[in-house]
């Protein structure tokens, strides 16, 4: 996506207000539809229209280009953004109800191989569709590879979300709960952070971790910049990012499920605190042949987020999930409101400053990881 948009226009500030409409929508959306989903007696039901829905924006995109028969105009850069917000609101939703399917259908000493398991197989087959269609598409030049991987991917999104229906699940027998306002959901979350010291240790510890994503449009963007460098590259740097994340997700889901969430979380974070000063060397050295090692680094990031969700939910009884989840994803945004003056620095001042000082903020966040309970012998998950 970051790739793109610079086809559009290649201002650092727009550049970098991605990951803060990334974060506002995956955070928001969730928090205001919280109650609804809680209410839900079957939860495979939003998980199958929000990942339908997840579909719809690429292939607008996809058609927009095509119909577009050229460049599109600078303007549309206002047009990507507001698609790819609506897109992260459907992305932040159905991650909420994937964990709250995750946590009733799964018991806590299981997630953690069963989630490495699923990124394995996701990662084989992501990677051997880039070697067949993304290595073709990405030597045509202008916005030409970006419609076919927006239409393939919005299709396959919407497979995805009718697949999910098959899924087998026990109703839940669940009150309708009274609506709230707008004031009232951030004061419940905010009521939450104050009363539940482990949740509040979390999410300090999640909201500087999460500086590490800010970055992440700055990753291909100096990337492409160095020397020899070509639009080729992407493909190598997302098959090093899918065997990142597979991985670390097989280290990390043994280490969950034998020791509990909080040794993960220890390994990931402190594993992060490298990956922007690899990004920093390699672009020293202006070597970008090595360039895919920090992809590979960058790979634990999702790996990351989602045991952090998977902390959330062992923290709290299974019926408080998706209110422990939305106030966790609320607070990862706030550290997104400097994304775009961490675009503006890049620009100004180049790269090493803000990846240098991101690498400390995470550093300081792998320091809280041992001060985190562990909430694996008193977990509020009953083993189905």
């Amino acid at each position: 996506m970051p790739a793109f948009l610079d086809t559009i226009t290649e201002s650092g500030i727009i550049r970098g207000a991605l990951p803060l409409l990334n974060r506002a929508g995956q955070s928001i959306a969730p928090l205001m539809l919280s109650d609804r989903l809680t209410a839900t007696s079957l939860k495979k039901k939003w998980l199958s229209r929000t990942t339908f829905l997840m579909g719809a924006p690429f292939l607008f995109l996809g058609m927009s280009i095509q119909l577009a028969d050229a460049q599109l105009p600078a303007w549309y850069a206002i047009i990507f953004l507001i698609v790819y917000t609506l897109f992260f609101c459907m992305h932040g939703l159905n991650d909420t109800t994937y964990s709250t399917v995750l946590g009733k259908l799964i018991r806590p000493d299981r997630r953690g191989r069963l989630q490495a398991a699923a990124s394995t197989l996701g990662t084989s087959l992501a990677i051997t569709l880039a070697l067949l269609l993304l290595s073709r598409w990405l030597k045509t030049e202008g916005q030409t590879p970006f419609e076919n991987i927006f239409l393939f991917v919005g299709g396959a999104m919407m497979l995805a979300g009718i697949s999910a229906t098959a899924m087998k699940e026990i109703p839940d027998q669940n009150s309708i709960p009274a609506h709230r306002g707008v004031m009232k959901v951030f004061q419940d979350a905010w009521l939450l952070l104050r009363t539940d010291a482990v949740l509040r240790r979390l999410c300090t510890t999640a909201m500087l971790f999460i500086f590490s994503q800010i970055l992440f449009p700055h990753y291909q963007w100096l990337g492409l910049s160095l020397p020899g460098a070509s639009r080729t590259y992407l493909m190598d740097w997302v098959i090093a990012q899918h065997v990142g994340a597979a991985v670390f997700s097989s280290i990390c889901g043994f280490l969950a499920d034998r020791f509990g969430t909080r040794s993960a979380l220890r390994l990931l974070i402190s594993a992060a605190v490298f990956a922007p000063l690899i990004a920093v060397v390699l672009a020293d050295i202006g070597k970008v042949d090595w360039y895919w090692i920090t992809f590979l680094w960058i790979g634990l990031v999702p790996v990351t987020l989602r045991m952090q969700i998977n902390y959330a939910i062992e923290i709290v009884a299974r019926h408080h999930h998706p209110e422990y989840i939305s106030t966790l994803n609320l607070c990862m945004a706030i550290p997104f409101l400097l994304s775009p003056l961490a675009g503006g620095f890049v620009s100004w001042f180049g790269h090493t400053g803000p990846f240098l000082g991101v690498s400390c903020l995470i550093a300081i966040a792998a320091m809280l990881t041992w001060t985190m309970k562990e909430p694996r012998a008193s977990s509020a998950d009953a083993p189905l």
